[in-house]
């Protein structure tokens, strides 16, 4: 069998288990994968845009506007009908999604927070920010409108990629030694998270930290530079005379347990070696590690998810091993 093909599946399998892992160690005696059964496919992007352009690219909830956003579906729930009609969802950050679920809200309410035009124009007002060109500080370096801030073994660990209206959109993609669920964020919407000991992430979307029990840790702190004067006075360094300002700094923490990855804003330990005091422009790339020989082993069963697929008829599903 190849194993870059898509296999459809009758679920009726799944009700007779020596017939069903006779078939999974005949595929790959050592691949596991889990099944989503709510029968909704993936939300597609012209709906997450659609959805975040209504509410102003941050959550609607009156004194929020978080620009780090999921998809409340809520009429119908999809319990009682799986579906991805914008009509019936609404992007909320991750602390009023769990609200919604909670039923904190009324359909009522949450459908007047769509049609809120005001408090989208004020959200996106207040996101200006992120339409500034941005210069990371990571390692004790910075690296001016720098995209791609962290990888490591290929893996864009944090990057900030702008969209068609010049918003800066963050994604994340936490790398551990440990078979655990970690944090995914792609284009400001959260994919997984797992289960940290401690997660904030407070109003305006000005700061991200996550702690997870083994010693993972993220933190992103932007900050308004709006001139050469505050930058020199923050940082202690005139090396920033070349730069136009505004400008908004994110400054990045981020140690990965059981390595020698340990990154700061002031200071980077990396194998023993140590380089602070740069200023980077427009690279591809800042802080680039290659070649670590890590087994890297985060969201196993995030990963399983993403080989099921629904198909046409409601009795199959579509395993596609190319996404491995």
């Amino acid at each position: 069998m190849n194993f870059s093909d898509n296999i459809n599946i009758p679920l009726r399998i799944l009700k007779n288990p020596n017939i069903f892992f006779y078939l999974l160690n005949t595929i790959k005696s050592n691949y596991f994968w889990t099944l989503n059964m709510s029968g909704r496919q993936s939300i597609p992007p012209v709906v997450k845009k659609k959805l975040r352009s209504e509410v102003g690219f941050g959550c609607p909830v009156k004194g929020c506007g978080n620009p780090y956003l999921e998809y409340h579906h809520f009429d119908p729930p999809v319990n009682i009908k799986p579906h991805n009609d914008p009509e019936g969802m609404i992007a909320l950050c991750a602390q009023h999604h769990k609200k919604a679920d909670g039923g904190a809200y009324t359909v009522e309410q949450l459908h007047n927070l769509k049609k809120d035009k005001f408090n989208a124009t004020v959200v996106k007002g207040n996101l200006d920010w992120l339409r500034r060109d941005l210069l990371a500080v990571v390692g004790g370096n910075f690296y001016f409108e720098t995209p791609k801030i962290i990888t490591v073994d290929g893996v864009d660990l944090v990057s900030l990629l702008r969209d068609e209206d010049g918003y800066l959109r963050l994604s994340v993609n936490m790398l551990s030694c440990l078979a655990e669920e970690r944090i995914i964020i792609k284009d400001n919407y959260w994919e997984n998270v797992g289960f940290p000991v401690d997660l904030r992430s407070p109003p305006q979307g000005k700061e991200l930290e996550a702690r997870y029990h083994n010693g993972d840790y993220l933190y992103l702190r932007f900050i308004e530079l709006e001139s050469f004067e505050k930058a020199q006075k923050r940082y202690s360094t005139n090396i920033f005379e070349d730069l136009s300002f505004p400008v908004t700094a994110v400054e990045v923490s981020m140690t990965i347990a059981g390595t020698s990855i340990e990154l700061t804003n002031k200071s980077s330990f990396l194998g023993g070696l140590q380089v602070a005091g740069c200023l980077l422009s427009n690279c591809d790339g800042g802080i680039v590690i290659e070649n670590t020989g890590i087994s890297w082993k985060q969201n196993p069963k995030f990963r399983h998810e993403m080989l099921v697929e629904k198909t046409d008829h409601e009795n199959v599903i579509k395993v596609n091993f190319s996404r491995r």
